[in-house]
This record gives C-alpha cells, structure tokens and sequence, in this order.
C-alpha cells in the first residue's frame, strides 16, 4: 500500500519525530518526500537549525540568593510548610461556580428539544457568565498551582 503524504503532513510528521521515534514506513515516507521536494527540506533544515541554536545557548544560572528566596517563598515561608491556597481564591472560585450553575440550570429550564438556539435569549448571557467564571478561574489559577505544587515539594522533602 503506498500513502502518498503533502507537504502539511510531512511537516507534522518532522515536528514529531523531534520528540519520539517514527515507525520505520513513516521514516522512509518522510525521506522520500524530502529528497523530492525542496520546500520541506527547507523546512527540515530550518527546524533543524532552530534545534541546533537553542541546544547551543548557554542559560545564565540564577544567582544562589534567588534560589533560596523562591524555594522558601514556595515552602509558604518556612522550610517544610506547604503554601495554603488563600481563603479568597476557594471563596472566588466557590461563588463562581454556584452562580454561574445556578445561571445555567435557570437558563436550561425552559429549552426543549426542538428549540433552536436562536431562540433562547439568555443563551448569549449565559455564555457571557461562562466566559467570566473561565476568565476568574484562569486568573487564579497560578495561585492554587503554587499552593499545590509547594505542597508536593514539601511532602517530597520530607
């Protein structure tokens, strides 16, 4: 069976073979496909070249102060005390949710089956309370992430 591949895929398929191994048959199709074509072996290069320089950057380490400030600072201050997630974050969070559940579940009350979307006019409302409690949730995120991630480090430590 031959499968004949774009340019598009191909491209796919070099981006993936950067970070695992391709089966043998979809090695030798990219290889194929490049001794062919001119603008993939461009591509090719350029990812390659890109790879390259990256991998030859030397990254300035951070100066040992900083370390140990932030290590603390994830320890909640205190060597082996996880960070808590603040009150106000859960009670934001909490509020969120419930209203924009309460929102919803008034909202779907009245839809049936045969109703079209257009036809509900607090569907956009809704959609608006959706998108503020994602907004909210992605803004407290790195909050609770830190609390969690400390929490684990500390565990780990101990």
């Amino acid at each position: 069976m031959t499968t004949k591949l774009d340019c598009r895929d191909i491209e796919r398929l070099f981006i993936g073979a950067e970070d695992r191994d391709l089966p043998e048959d979809l090695k030798r199709l990219v290889e194929d496909h490049l001794r062919g074509c001119g603008r993939c072996r461009g591509f090719a290069a350029d990812r390659t070249a890109i790879r390259e320089g990256i991998a030859a950057v030397r990254w300035p380490a951070p100066p040992e102060a900083l370390v140990r400030r932030t290590r603390r600072m994830m320890a909640g201050g205190r060597e082996g005390r996880a960070a808590a997630v603040p009150a106000w974050v859960i009670a934001a969070l909490a509020v969120t949710a419930v209203v924009t559940g309460l929102w919803l579940a008034v909202s779907l009350a009245d839809v049936t089956p045969d109703m079209a979307l257009a036809d509900l006019p607090v569907a956009g409302l809704a959609a608006v309370i959706v998108i503020i409690q994602n907004a909210i949730t992605l803004l407290l995120a790195p909050v609770v992430l830190r609390a969690v991630r400390s929490r684990r480090s500390a565990s780990q430590s101990a």
